[in-house]
């Protein structure tokens, strides 16, 4: 914006800015500079205003004029965004209009990193791209890049791991997906991300507590090994000792009949 009198720069003018549009808010003050100029800030979106200027000349006497003018943001070009409420999406727009005719690739940032959705996509026609999150319990960098003839436009985003309320679930999901990005055999494929997701699988330092089962060598301590001193034996030998115990009371009952002798007691008297 510039104000100059009688085709010279105006230094100092107070410079108003105001929307004519209620419904959009848009409002500057400022002085010029000594170029007679004021830089306005670019509007979100188009707004028509109404400028006013004014200037007190060395006598007191105020100069002032006003005009109307419409204001419109810069193109934005070139534009890729990534949301991510579940399912990850990814839009590609030029000056905030759908692109589907762009090359859209997909890859992680991190070369050990590993993305289930990997590779290279064609928006639809509402400039979009849909995109599963991540497997497993770890979130994932991911680079986007998106070409359109000669310019492209690269975001990053970090993609956080699906919510799955069982490990069933999970898989059932993963293996949707590989029927139709694996090459090899699906059965394998499955195995391996069982093997590696399940959470079942404890980590190497995972185990007993050390107080727990029989002592170590260097343990000089065994009493507390095996049952409490008044509980029997195994099964066998209480079964045995029972038996024994019964042949026992039937030898004492044998030697206490009268006639195992093989004759009288020895009290018994001639007839």
């Amino acid at each position: 914006m510039t104000v100059t009198s009688n085709g010279s720069a105006v230094e100092n003018a107070t410079v108003n800015v105001t929307s004519t549009d209620e419904d959009t808010s848009y409002a500057v003050e400022n002085t010029t500079d000594a170029d007679g100029t004021v830089d306005l800030p670019e509007p979100e979106e188009t707004v028509k205003v109404t400028v006013n200027a004014s200037y007190e000349l060395e006598s007191g006497e105020l100069l002032t004029d006003e005009t109307t003018a419409t204001l419109e943001p810069e193109p934005k070009g070139l534009e890729i965004s990534v949301e991510q409420n579940g399912d990850v999406v990814v839009t590609v727009t030029d000056n905030e209009t759908a692109v589907s005719d762009a090359t859209v690739d997909v890859s992680t940032v991190d070369e050990n990193a590993s993305y289930v959705d990997e590779g290279t996509y064609t928006p639809e026609d509402d400039g979009t791209v849909s995109l599963d999150a991540p497997f497993g319990n770890e979130s994932v960098e991911v680079a986007f890049n998106a070409t359109v003839d000669n310019e492209s436009v690269e975001t990053t985003a970090t993609l956080e791991p699906a919510e799955y309320d069982t490990f069933g679930s999970l898989v059932s999901a993963f293996v949707g997906n590989a029927q139709d990005d694996t090459d090899g055999p699906l059965g394998l494929t499955v195995a391996n991300f069982v093997l590696e997701h399940n959470p079942g699988n404890a980590p190497d330092h995972a185990g007993p507590p050390s107080h727990a089962g029989p002592p170590g060598d260097g343990d000089e301590t065994t009493d507390n090994q095996g049952p409490p001193e008044h509980a029997g034996g195994p099964p066998g030998e209480a079964d045995d000792a029972d038996e024994a115990d019964e042949d026992a009371e039937g030898d004492e009952d044998a030697d206490s009949s009268p006639g195992n002798g093989g004759g009288p007691p020895s009290d018994a008297g001639p007839n």
